[in-house]
Parts: structure tokens; C-alpha cells; sequence
């Protein structure tokens, strides 16, 4: 508990999700500017998937907007857009067909969802760790050789996230990556768990919350939704928090809510699936499928405060827990199916009153009773932080912007935000980015002008990092030029490779949203 407090109070979730081998990434001054602002975005408009299921717990196609019903926090909502099934499907003709082999072939399926395979690596005990591998590879054993749903595969490390596989089709390369891959466990950990201790990370709710920073800030740029599939018992220990102080407590429960701000405008779906089996129960409680949602008793996880646990990321993004079962293979592919089969609705919430954040309860209903829905139980009002560099190196930068700059600098993930194309120069790299992916700020003269955060880190060929160099760059525009679908414009970042490097990791951030791109290239 100790161990956990100290790493809540040094910055919650910026510690050691990933390596810092050559210190902190500071941003250099690119003139005379003023003091660090904060740019605040109100979304107006709730976007809600549904998943309904029948008795059989089977999916119900053919349902349209007539038949949904949406309240927030008990108030009717009039629903403004409305897509069914059909509108979140591959490309015609793509069944079968190996559409998508990485990242760079995601703008091919268009709206069509993706699904996020996680190892939980830090949380997980050894032994269900190891089951949990086996039932992966038996799931995707069953699977079709091309898969139905664009795949990606990573493991949340004790020390790292590692990506086992880009996103792809191939079920082959994806059994392949599983068997090559040695757990990232936590030595502590496994060591508590073979003595009969407790299992856990000291600080698994910091190293997890990292972790799902980093995907939904990865995904930010693809257009469908992204399911979540979490392998694993997620952290536990929220219940330890209420020995915080007030003040740790209110970080705490500041990080959560940031992590699931991010979560919900990447459009992202968390599923959690506890490895650990079938656990005693009541024998007077029922020993089914459940609706994996609050209060149902055959997950295990009961009534949850919106503010703490794992389990209320999973609810306020739409997901489901499946626990208690020792078939977790076919948890598995029950998951990665029903996170295709959804219709999407939208309303702009009646009340625009957002004062101090409150959790915002949604409930879907549809007109025939006997069918069960599934979405996301609510949402934190108010508007989003968006953290800007400080002006001056001599100046501390907001430790959630050093962060995901970071975190995305030191990972093989691909964040797709931000299109950029690094152009090698003299001098560093000529860096166009897709313009329409900036925030322009209008100015006096009518120009506008974009910001942007560059972060560049040189690996050797052992993959270890031999230097980095970041700098905050300006690019501005007439307000005669139009921007067009394939309009670029170009940043010039300095960057003198260290010696040794063999490989050069690009990050781009805009200073606007926070939205960011990556790129790998070779010198």
C-alpha cells in the first residue's frame, strides 16, 4: 500500500510504464511566446453503441430507431443519428481476403470496428497467466485462416507495453506471435503468487491505467469502434484507496476519469475476461452467461463506484466482464464477435449543466422487454484538459503531456492520429502531416496558424536507445489556402542522429487536441 501511494503522489499513471533510459523529454523554446495556456473542448454530442441480445443471448439485427429508447440520468433523449448493423461492416467483397496486414492498412475497412487483443501482464497471476495464453491459442486455432476482424496483439507489461503484432487478418502470424513471446511478470509478483501471497502489481491500477492511455491515444485516428479485449483480472486494489487522503483520493479518481474521457472519444469498447475459472459460488445463485454488467452476480463483480475500479471502465465504455467460467477460449471469441455486431445512436444531452464533472447515467432500453442491451452506463461531464507545452525548458511540463509524449516515443505502437510523412534532410527530417488533422487557430491578419509537438528517439540496432530530441514547431497558412482532403504541410525538425542509430521513432502531437501520429523510419 505504501509502494502504491508513493507512485499515486510522484504523478499517478507517469512512472513506469515505460523505460526512461536517457531522462525526460523536455520541449526546446521556439521564441518569445506567452505563459502556458489550456485549451478546454466541450463535446456536445454523446455517441452510444448498443449490442441486444435475445434470451438465447444471440444477436438481434433487424431493430431500428423507433424501437430504442434513451434516457440520461432519467431525462428522455431525442436521438439524432442513428446506424444499424450493416453500417459498420468490411468493405464488399472483403470476406475471406487478407484486407489489412498493419496499421498502414486500416484507412481500407473504412467505419469497420478492429479488435485490440491484451495480455494483462501486470495484474495476473503466473498460473492464470499461463491458462490464459493456451485459451488464446485455442480460440484462434478455431478461427479461419483470414480473420473476420482486424486484430491487434499486446501485452501489458510489469515493465513495458509490448506490441506482439500489428494489426492483422492472419491467424497464422498471430498463433506465431503468441509462442514467441516471453511474459513481461513481474518479478515480486510472481514470487507472491508461488508463496501463496498476495498476486497483483504494488502499483498495477498506475501501470494499467498507462496502458489504456496509451491504446485509446494510438487509435484516436481510426474511424470505427475498437474493442478492448483484456485478458486478465485488471487491478484490484481500488478498495485499498480509501485510505488515501482526500487529496490522493481526488487525483485518483482524476486519473480514472481521464483515462475514460480518452477511452470514450477514441470510441473505444473495453472487455475484460478473468482468467482465474469457475470460483465457489452460492448455490442458490444462478451459474450463467449473465449480462457481464452491474450487479449481475454470475460475473462476480457486483455493484461498482464509477470513479474506482477496473470494472468501471469496462461499464462506461459499453463493455462486459466475463468471469466465473473455464472456457475462457470461447470468452474469448464471444467477445471478439459481439464487438461487431452493434447499432450506433447519438443525442445532445438536454442539460448542458456540467458543474464539477458528474458522472452522467445513460440507460438504452427497447420497446420488446425480453431483449438485453448492452451499452455504456454514463459518461463525466464537464469539458476535456488539453495540457500545452510550457513555454520554456526551464519550465516543468504538465506531467500527463510528458507522458504521452513518452510513452508514445518509447513503444512500437502505431498512433494514427495525426498522418505524418518524415522526409529526410540535411539537417534533421522535413515532417508533412496531413493538414486537415491540425488544429489552425485563426489569427489578427486573417492567417492561421497550427502547433505542433515533435519528439524524436534514435535506437540502435539492439533496439536501445541511444538519444531523443524534441522541439515545439509552428506552421502557419493564408487564409486564402484551402485545405483539402490530401492537403500537407510541412514542420522542419532538427534532428542530429546519435551515433549508432539504426532506427528513428517520430512523434508528432497537436498542441489543439492532443492528437498525435507516429512514425518509424531508417536513416
Amino acid at each position: 500500500m505504501r509502494d502504491l501511494r508513493m507512485t499515486l503522489l510522484q504523478g499517478l499513471f507517469l512512472s513506469l510504464i515505460v523505460p526512461t533510459t536517457t531522462g525526460p523529454i523536455w520541449c526546446q523554446e521556439p521564441g518569445p511566446q506567452t505563459d502556458t495556456t489550456t485549451l478546454h473542448v466541450a463535446s456536445r454530442l454523446v455517441v452510444v453503441d448498443v449490442v441486444v441480445l435475445d434470451r438465447n443471448g444471440k444477436f438481434v439485427p433487424s431493430l431500428d430507431r423507433s424501437q430504442f429508447t434513451v434516457t440520461e440520468d432519467k431525462v428522455p433523449q431525442t436521438i439524432k443519428n442513428f446506424d444499424p448493423p450493416s453500417g459498420h461492416e468490411m468493405p464488399p467483397g472483403s470476406k475471406d481476403k487478407m484486407v489489412v496486414q498493419s496499421s498502414a492498412d486500416l484507412p481500407k475497412i473504412g467505419n469497420a470496428p478492429v479488435n485490440i487483443l491484451v495480455f494483462d501482464e501486470v495484474n495476473t497471476p503466473f498460473m492464470q497467466l499461463a491458462y490464459a495464453r493456451q485459451a488464446m491459442e485455442r480460440y484462434l486455432k478455431r478461427m479461419p485462416e483470414v480473420l473476420p476482424v482486424p486484430t491487434l496483439f499486446v501485452a501489458a507489461g510489469a515493465r513495458k507495453m509490448a506490441v506482439l503484432h500489428d494489426y492483422t487478418q492472419s491467424r497464422s502470424e498471430l498463433l506465431d506471435s503468441i509462442r514467441t513471446h516471453t511474459s513481461d511478470t513481474d518479478f515480486t509478483m510472481l514470487t507472491n503468487t508461488l508463496n501463496g501471497g498476495k498476486s497483483g502489481s504494488d502499483d498495477g491500477l498506475v501501470k494499467t491505467l498507462g496502458a489504456l492511455t496509451q491504446i485509446a491515444s494510438s487509435v484516436r485516428g481510426v474511424p470505427g469502434r475498437k474493442n478492448i479485449i483484456w485478458v486478465g483480472t485488471g487491478y484490484r486494489n481500488a478498495s485499498d484507496l480509501n485510505n488515501l487522503s482526500n487529496a490522493d483520493n481526488d487525483k485518483v479518481k482524476a486519473a480514472i476519469q481521464t483515462v475514460t474521457d480518452r477511452m470514450q472519444s477514441a470510441h473505444v469498447t473495453l472487455y475484460m475476461i478473468d482468467p482465474e475459472g469457475i470460483v465457489p459460488r452460492d448455490p442458490g445463485t444462478a451459474d450463467s452467461l449473465g449480462n457481464g454488467m452491474p450487479g449481475d452476480p454470475a460475473t462476480g463483480y457486483g455493484s461498482y463506484d464509477p470513479h474506482f475500479g477496473f470494472e468501471s471502465l469496462v461499464y462506461t465504455t459499453g463493455g462486459r466482464i466475463l468471469a466465473g467460467r473455464n472456457d475462457v477460449d470461447a470468452e474469448i471469441g464471444q467477445t471478439a464477435i459481439e464487438g461487431t455486431m452493434y447499432y450506433t445512436l447519438s443525442y445532445v444531452p438536454t442539460s448542458p449543466n456540467d458543474v464539477s464533472r458528474p458522472y452522467r447515467k445513460i440507460r438504452v432500453t427497447v420497446n420488446d422487454s425480453s431483449l438485453r442491451v448492452i451499452s455504456r452506463d454514463g459518461y463525466f461531464g464537464g469539458e476535456e484538459k488539453v495540457d500545452t507545452v510550457a513555454p520554456s525548458i526551464a519550465k516543468k511540463q504538465p506531467k500527463q503531456l510528458l507522458f504521452d509524449l513518452t510513452a508514445a516515443a518509447r513503444t512500437t505502437l502505431a498512433y494514427n492520429g495525426l498522418h505524418i510523412e518524415p522526409v529526410s534532410t540535411k539537417n534533421g527530417y522535413l515532417l508533412k502531416v496531413k493538414a486537415a488533422d491540425l488544429t489552425w487557430e485563426p489569427q489578427q491578419d486573417g492567417s492561421r496558424l497550427a502547433e505542433v509537438t515533435v519528439v524524436a528517439v534514435g535506437y540502435n540496432n539492439r533496439d536501445k536507445e541511444v538519444g531523443q530530441h524534441a522541439a515545439e514547431l509552428k506552421q502557419q497558412i493564408e487564409a486564402s489556402d484551402v485545405i483539402g482532403p490530401q492537403s500537407q504541410v510541412g514542420f522542419a525538425f532538427p534532428f542530429a542522429l546519435p551515433p549508432g542509430t539504426s532506427r528513428v521513432r517520430i512523434v508528432v502531437r497537436d498542441a489543439g487536441t492532443g492528437t498525435m501520429g507516429s512514425a518509424n523510419t531508417k536513416p
